[in-house]
């Protein structure tokens, strides 16, 4: 028995019930899949290069500097990884077709991540007085280290604002799934979970060594 005819350009899909999925995902969403993939890569070769730099020292930080404090970055790390939560519920709200509920979810994301970041700024304030990345080893490898994942952080949220602002435009309205949202938000649990490698690398395995 032949198969039934597919119109070029139909997407394939198949039913659950009455209600239409996806058996591929766009190109869209492997790009940025890739993009999660190649940038752990470059996460994870930093951090390689601070464990090998700190193997090979007599003390790390280098030249006296101070542990890192754990109290105030540890806050801040549990609102950052936090904000995973109020995003899946946004994913989630998006999928029930709940548009109000998926901007208030988006909204308490960013706000989460704007307190964050905006403690990380507080801590190069007090720290540059200190040391810089000029200063040595650590300084380098600690400011870049910590600087990439704040630059991936302000990407993050401003993929999540541009979400939020397209669904206050109705561009999600009876839309079950878009892959952009999935795209957006799998992004940003990334972001949290590089920050769970860099806080326990260049913080908690320092401060409790």
């Amino acid at each position: 028995m032949s198969s039934p005819a597919i119109a070029p350009g139909e997407p394939l899909a198949t039913t659950a019930g009455d209600r239409p999925y996806a058996l591929a995902r766009p190109l869209g969403w492997w790009g940025v899949v890739g993009l999660i993939a190649t940038e752990a890569t470059l996460f994870g070769l930093l951090l390689f290069v601070n464990f090998y730099l700190r193997a090979n020292a007599d003390a790390w930080p280098l030249g006296d500097i101070a542990d890192p404090e754990l109290v105030k970055s540890g806050i801040r790390s549990v609102i950052l990884v936090g904000s995973s939560v109020p995003v899946a519920l946004a994913e989630r709200a998006q999928r029930r077709g709940h548009q109000r509920a998926f901007r208030r979810w988006l909204g308490v994301t960013l706000a989460l991540a704007a307190v964050f970041l905006a403690g990380h700024v507080e801590e190069y304030v007090t720290l540059w007085s200190e040391f810089r990345p000029d200063t040595n080893a650590y300084g380098s490898v600690f400011y870049t280290i910590t600087g990439l994942h704040a630059l991936h952080l302000v990407v993050g949220m401003a993929v999540l604002t541009y979400l939020l602002v397209q669904s206050a435009r109705g561009r999600y309205d009876g839309v079950p799934e878009p892959h952009g949202v999935s795209a957006g938000i799998l992004y940003w649990h990334f972001v949290d979970a590089v920050w769970i490698a860099v806080y326990t690398s260049l913080y908690l395995s320092v401060t409790l060594s």
